[in-house]
């Protein structure tokens, strides 16, 4: 464990990408979603409903992705094995989702305290995903993080061992077998009871429970990928 906590130290290295840009441009997406609901209110009073929120994830799973393509040839040169170096980026992207979430949500209570910056903005509080139970808002909030980044770490894997051609690969398989997914279930009629079956589901389960699972199945994707892979 502890070779996994300083092997985890390495990530601090890639902190612009891991830190700073997902909160920066988050910050930068705050600000202009502020001044323009601000300037359009009158235009559209209580139209303030926002999906800017969402830059943060995106930006996130990006340095994921690229500490993945820095720090693993960067490790294996220092002796780190492969295990120990996905246990430890694994270790850092859990963590990071946490703390990421609990942020997040003090900046909900901050834009609930100042009634939406005072302009009745809806950027932390976005409509569904604004939970009343404080461990559940921070868990709905750190869930996309956890969804976005292990998938992401799981294609930065996949490249690093396979290069591009096996990363297109797997996007045309995936679009491939989606596609005959759709197909299958518009054959079959089955799309009215997918709704329901989701309409019927809990909460936590849609926001927290599912995206949790597939960033398990990614992980673990992930752990047998980077076994074989090389510098």
């Amino acid at each position: 464990m502890t070779r996994v906590l300083d092997v985890a130290r390495l990530h601090t290295v890639a902190w612009v990408s891991q830190i700073a840009w997902p909160w920066g441009i988050m910050a930068s997406s705050l600000a202009i979603n502020i001044l323009l609901f601000a300037s359009i209110d009158e235009a559209a009073p209580g139209k303030t409903s926002t999906g800017g929120l969402s830059s943060i994830y995106v930006v996130a799973a990006i340095g994921a992705a690229v500490s993945i393509s820095q720090m693993f040839p960067f490790a294996l040169g220092m002796s780190v094995t492969r295990r120990t170096f996905y246990l430890a980026t694994t270790l850092v992207t859990v963590v990071q989702a946490v703390v990421y979430g609990a942020v997040l949500y003090l900046l909900n209570l901050v834009e609930g305290a100042t009634n939406g910056f005072g302009i009745q903005l809806h950027f932390f509080r976005v409509p569904y995903v604004d939970v009343a139970n404080g461990l559940l808002q921070v868990a709905v909030y750190a869930a996309p993080f956890l969804f976005l980044n292990f998938l992401a770490i799981f294609v930065a894997v996949w490249f690093v061992r396979f290069g591009t051609n096996g990363v297109f690969t797997v996007i045309v398989a995936a679009i491939l077998g989606l596609g005959l997914l759709a197909a299958l279930v518009t054959w079959q009629g089955w799309w009215g009871d997918i709704w329901h079956w989701l309409s019927s589901q809990h909460q936590a389960s849609l926001l927290v429970g599912w995206p949790v699972l597939v960033a398990a199945l990614a992980a673990l994707g992930g752990m047998a990928g980077i076994r074989r892979a090389t510098a």
